[in-house]
Parts: structure tokens; sequence; C-alpha cells
């Protein structure tokens, strides 16, 4: 009781205290939640964003003052499936929105946290997740994430409901949710297809109607997209679009064109200049940010930069090494129940190696995308694989804390993360096995 008490009186502290900061966050002005909100408005106006500048006959419509610069692409950068799942919010005013995405950021993590607790079954493993639900708000990475607007939470959020939903018994209406959040979390992110390759694996134990219920929504998707020429259009320019900001961030001659200059409004869709200028020179919280791709760390240690190619070919052969040791150790332990923790966290590890491993450089607010499988892990906590759970530990804390002498902190605890993850996922018995 008295470990419950204490844990439990830490969090309530700890999220009175982040939802007081975040406020304050939000009302310095999240940046990055502009460009979300202009390319959805072009997306449903019926143009791409991918490459827009703005002109002073579109209004404040388009109006966002990070995209005014000398480079081809714009700042919208989203997928457009990522503008479709956010048109029902950008017809209101750009203060209105950045205030209600607050909240939804809280409500989404609230919402993993939940389904993590209700799935716990010892006292040890509600703990856990209580411990990793205060710890997340502290992380740099959240902070980051409020603080600029950014819509990397929807990652953990729709991997959790694909887990959720298909864990349960099959019902046609639970594969076909899972579908859907499977189909979401691919289409905001791509590289997050990988999550479902440890599930291959585990096809032989479901019937074929769940696995067609459950394929029903991407087939939808991918028909949609194929034979609508407006779809079809908005992904090759986002692909261009992803290709021309390697260009900047690998700094490969990027093409450069000549636009407009900013009209500085000091007042727009509820957004005062001044006052944000105001919040932002007196942060409530300091956000210690660090890029922690791969071709930073070579590019640090060996003073040699790390051509796009190498990158893709290192990302390529860490994936297929990964994959093979997790197909021998299901081959090597024959079992009637399938590993969903284990495909899960597998999944979690492929497509985080090629988050890593990508050209354009990754911030701090990134991080988030570890809150899912942070929370699986505190669901199947046993003392018996403390070690792991203890460099788990480590790594959130390094996220947490900023230490002026460990150079690159927040970086060492994320890949701590990827390796105690890997650890579970590539372990030699099944994953509820080890205590």
């Amino acid at each position: 009781m008295g470990r419950w008490l204490l844990l439990t009186s830490a969090v309530l502290f700890v999220l009175g205290y982040a939802i007081s900061r975040d406020i304050r966050f939000e009302k310095a002005y999240a940046g990055d939640l502009r460009n979300r909100v202009t390319g959805s408005r072009i997306v449903k106006d019926g143009g791409s964003p991918y490459f827009y500048k703005w002109s002073a006959a579109d209004g404040l419509r388009y109006y966002d003052p990070q995209n005014f610069d000398d480079w081809r692409p714009s700042h919208m950068t989203s997928t457009p499936v990522m503008y479709r799942l956010l048109s029902p919010l950008v017809e209101m005013p750009q203060a209105t929105i950045s205030r209600c995405w607050l909240v939804l950021e809280y409500l989404m993590f609230a919402g993993i946290a939940l389904w993590a607790f209700l799935r716990a079954v010892t006292p040890l493993q509600r703990q856990a997740v209580l411990l990793v639900f205060g710890l997340v708000l502290l992380t740099n990475g959240w902070k980051q994430h409020v603080a600029n607007g950014q819509t990397y939470l929807c990652i953990p959020l729709f991997a959790m409901l694909f887990f959720a939903f298909w864990e349960k018994n099959g019902h046609p209406a639970r594969d076909l949710a899972a579908g859907v959040a499977a189909a979401c979390l691919v289409g905001i992110r791509p590289n997050t297809a990988l999550f479902f390759v440890g599930f291959l694996f585990l096809i032989p134990f479901y019937p074929r109607r769940r696995l067609l219920w459950f394929c029903l929504p991407a087939v939808l998707l991918a028909g949609w997209t194929l034979f609508s020429s407006h779809e079809r259009g908005l992904w090759q320019d986002y692909f261009h679009n992803v290709a021309e900001a390697t260009k900047i961030n690998q700094k490969l001659h990027p093409d450069i064109v000549h636009n407009v200059a900013d009209p500085h409004y000091r007042k727009w869709e509820g957004i005062d200049t001044v006052e944000t200028t105001r919040y932002m020179d007196h942060p409530p919280a300091p956000i210690y940010s660090e890029n922690g791709n791969f071709f930073v760390l070579f590019n640090g240690i060996f003073h040699t930069v790390l051509s796009v190619t190498a990158m893709g070919v290192l990302a390529l052969g860490a994936i297929g090494i990964v994959v093979l040791l997790f197909f021998l150790r299901l081959r090597g332990q024959p079992s009637d129940k399938p590993d969903l923790a284990g495909a899960a966290l597998l999944g979690v590890c492929l497509f985080m190696i090629a988050d890593l491993a990508s050209p354009i450089y990754r911030h701090q607010y990134y991080t988030v995308q570890w809150i899912f499988p942070l929370l699986l892990a505190a669901t199947e906590f046993t003392p018996g694989r403390k070690w792991i759970y203890v460099l788990l530990l480590v790594g959130l804390l390094l996220n947490c804390i900023h230490l002026p002498f460990v150079k690159m902190g927040q970086t060492i605890g994320e890949y701590g993360l990827l390796l105690g993850f890997l650890g579970m996922a590539l372990t030699p018995r099944g994953f509820r096995d080890l205590g």
C-alpha cells in the first residue's frame, strides 16, 4: 500500500506540473503544427502542399511564417493520410487548433497508458506502467513534441490500437478495427510497415477470415490512392519532397528558388506574435535536443561523411540480421500460442532502425515513438528480466535529464532502449516465459 501511495502521489504531482508547463509551451506558438494545418487545408482544397510557397493572393489560409526560405520544397512534409486525419480540425483559427491539439496529445497519451494499465496483470506491472507514464512526461522528447505541436504521438497511438484490437479473440469488427489502425499507421509514416514484419511469422496461427477482415482497409486505401489522380499525385509529390529534403539535410546541392518575403503579420488567426515571442523568451523549462541519426554518430566518431547509399545498405543489413534472428528464435521454440508482444517489439525495433538510419535529421520529438513499446514492456514486467528493465529505465532517464558531462546522453539513452527491446524480442524463449 505504501508503494502505491508514493507512486500515485508522485505521478499526480508530475502530471500537474507537466500540464502547467505544457500550457505555457503551447502559448509560445507551436510552429510545426501550423504546417500540418496549412497542408491539410491545401489537400482539402484540392491542391498539393509539398512544393507550395505562399503568395499574398492566398491570404492567411495557407500562411505559415516558417515556410519562407529559398528551398524548393515546402515545410509541409506529412503524408496525405496525416493531412486527411487532421482535416476535421483545420477550419478553426490556428490559436484554437493549437489548444485543441494540446488536449488531444494528452488524451492520446492517457489512452495508451490506460490500455497498458488495464492489460497489466500483476501489481508490479501496473506500477511499472505508472512509472513509465510519469517519466515520459519529463522527457525532452515529450516537451519538444508539445512545444512544437508535432504529430509523432499518432504513431504509438495507432500501434497500440492495432495491437489492442488484434490481441482480442477474433471478431470481424475487432479485426476490421485492427486493419484500420494498421492502415493509418503505415499511411502516416510509411517506414512503420516494418512494424508488421514480425506478425508475418504468426500468420499460421490465425484463420483466413481474420486476415481478410484485417486486410480490407489497406486494400480500400490502396485502391483509392491508385484510382484517384489527386491522391496518387499527392503521394508522388510527397516522395519527391522527401528526396529534396534528403538533399538539403545531406548538402547534396538542393534546388534553390526565389520566393516572396514574409510579410511578418503581427496578428493572424488568433496568434499575437508579440505575446508568443514573450513566452518564447521565457520558456517554462529547458528543452535539450539531439540529432540521434546514425550518420551523425558516424561522422562524429570517424569524421567521415556517410553516403545516403551506405545508410540504406547498413539499415537493410541490420534489419535483415534482426529478422533472421527472430526467425531462428521462433523456429527453435515451437509453440501453440503466438508471441504477439515479441512480434510487436521486433516490429518497433525494425522501423526504429530505419528511422535512426534516416538521412534526414531526427529531432528530439521523434523519441515519443518509444511510448508504445515502453508501456507494452511495462505490462510484461517480471523480476527475472530485471537487467533488461534496468537498461530500459536508464535509457528513459537519460531522455529526462541533461548531464553536461555526458556527451549525446539522450542519444545514448535512445540506443539503449533499442538494445533493450531487441533483447526482449530476440530472447531464445517466449516473451512471457523469462521469469
